[in-house]
């Protein structure tokens, strides 16, 4: 998604419906190039994973504001993916539209942990859904995310995003 990208979203079409009715405050439309599709005709997976890669980055541009990125320049923190894990529920075919949408799960220890889904927008029609593991760096050193951070995220996202202990656990999205 660039920057130019229109972030209306038709909010009587039954993707955006159904991720709202979801709990996703968070409701973008997102655009597939011919670029995204592979020689069998359809969305390719390593493209879908690049499409919430997008949706990550133009939520903090365009939701959570440019102050936080302006902050991040000023105090030399980056955003890192620790883990990412698709799951392919059906194709994306050429000539659809799709809707995604985002959502902060909870901060555990230093990690933020969210959840991305993308939908074919018509429908509703479940195409991804990913769940993302990111930690806060500066100088490559993890550091605690900001509260004004999340503070921001939880006036976005109707509610106060939960923050829990690192606990140990095996890899994968867990509960």
């Amino acid at each position: 998604m660039s920057e130019e990208v229109d972030t209306s979203v038709d909010a009587a079409a039954a993707g955006a419906r159904l991720l709202r009715a979801d709990g996703f405050a968070t409701v973008v439309p997102v655009v597939a190039g011919d670029g995204h599709y592979d020689s069998q005709g359809h969305l390719n997976n390593a493209a879908i994973g690049q499409l919430f890669n997008d949706m990550r980055i133009d939520y903090v541009r365009r939701t959570v504001g440019a102050w936080w990125v302006e902050t991040m320049r000023a105090t030399s923190l980056v955003v890192a993916v620790r883990e990412s894990h698709i799951l392919y529920e059906s194709q994306g075919m050429p000539g659809e539209s799709f809707v995604g949408a985002m959502r902060y799960l909870r901060i555990e220890g230093k990690a933020a942990v969210l959840e991305q889904r993308l939908v074919e927008s018509s429908v509703g029609r479940p195409v991804a859904q990913a769940w993302v593991v990111q930690l806060l760096l500066r100088r490559g050193t993890v550091v605690d995310w900001p509260a004004e951070y999340f503070d921001r995220v939880g006036v976005i996202e109707g509610r106060i995003i939960e923050r829990r202990k690192r606990s140990p656990r095996t890899f994968g999205p867990g509960t």
